[in-house]
């Protein structure tokens, strides 16, 4: 993407890379079944946790049946614009097909502000 690109296009690119998952490289993944879950979805048939550790600050995303479950997790919910840090290369497949990642953080960031409501009253 060239700096003389057309804002149109240069919209249109920067708009099609945030929907793309980041593979994350070494992070210290909690234990999925140590996260406190704060809400779940169903995506694509699979039922997807999100939950907090308090020894990693972080929004993680694990699924409820399937192994591994860790999937990753999500930074800039608090601006709205969350990015999804994929930590688990096995489900690479899984949230790049269709509309799964945008699916996830579209959940994600409902599941953080329904408990920011929640905790702020």
């Amino acid at each position: 993407m060239s700096r003389f690109s057309p804002p149109r296009v240069r919209a249109a690119y920067a708009k099609a890379l945030a929907q793309v998952p980041i593979p994350a490289q070494t992070v210290a993944a909690p234990d999925p079944s140590a996260l406190t879950v704060l809400g779940s979805a169903t995506i694509d048939g699979r039922a997807v946790e999100f939950g907090v550790c308090a020894d990693a600050p972080r929004l993680w995303v694990a699924f409820a049946d399937a192994e591994p479950a860790l999937l990753g997790f999500l930074s800039g919910l608090v601006v709205g614009e969350p990015d999804l840090w994929v930590c688990e290369t096995t489900h690479l497949s899984w949230i790049r097909a269709g509309t799964n990642a945008p699916e996830v953080k579209r959940a994600a960031a409902k599941v953080w502000f329904d408990c920011q409501k929640f905790c702020e009253g």
